[in-house]
């Protein structure tokens, strides 16, 4: 049986929470010179494309990039899947799940969280262990999923649902599918300044951070970049 190592970047199955407010179209996939390194996912890594940038600036590489603004957890399971037809894969950066929250009709602003909002981070949990067994049975060895981090202003209510995640969420997750994970949490990394005026997505500045904490958890996986 392979090791599969997961480099947790971020808390994503609530913070995936939030990553795009509604739009549902690819603004930022590079041409690829690197396709066993994918990025699955939606507007953290495709809305501005910089995460993307900053990761070509440590590797040398562009990595190929599946990732769709307004991407659902469904979807982002259907570029997981294409990503895993290719027989050489050898490394996953992923995130999922902010556009359940968002385009959905469950309230996670309410405090405490309501009982509809965490069937949704459970639906979205239950994707994610998919998921990641499918890396694990398949052609990669390892995996980086991007999460989420804390929000700011008129979304910062949805913390306690990313807070959730972290300590509810990931722990069965990774648990459940017998692999060694690495979590990196950003949550002390992402101030209020390194987002945007949408009080969601990262500036530029964030997507450096970013960038740089998923470049890390690969360096100190060994991991193929």
């Amino acid at each position: 049986m392979k090791v599969f190592r997961c480099g947790l970047a971020i808390g994503a199955v609530a913070g995936v929470l939030l990553a795009m407010a509604g739009c549902s179209w690819d603004f930022n996939n590079p041409k690829a010179d690197e396709w066993d390194v994918q990025i699955v996912g939606d507007s953290v890594f495709d809305l501005s494309g910089d995460i993307q940038k900053v990761l070509k600036t440590l590797s040398g590489k562009t990595y190929k990039d599946r990732s769709v603004s307004g991407a659902k957890i469904a979807a982002i399971q259907s570029q997981l899947n294409q990503a895993l037809q290719r027989a050489t894969l050898k490394t996953v950066i992923a995130d999922g799940g902010a556009n359940d929250i968002l385009q959905g009709t469950m309230d996670c602003d309410s405090d405490p969280l309501t009982q509809g909002c965490i069937d949704v981070l459970n639906y979205v949990a239950d994707k994610m262990e998919v998921m990641l067994e499918a890396m694990y049975n398949g052609p990669p060895d390892d995996c980086v999923w991007l999460g989420y981090y804390h929000v700011k202003g008129s979304q910062a209510e949805k913390n306690e649902a990313i807070d959730y995640a972290y300590d509810w969420l990931y722990p069965d997750v990774f648990a459940s599918t017998n692999m060694s994970a690495v979590l990196v949490d950003p949550r002390d990394e992402i101030l209020p300044e390194h987002l945007k005026s949408d009080n969601i997505h990262p500036t530029y500045a964030g997507s450096q951070i970013l960038a740089n904490l998923i470049w890390d958890a690969m360096v100190a996986g060994n991991m193929y970049r």
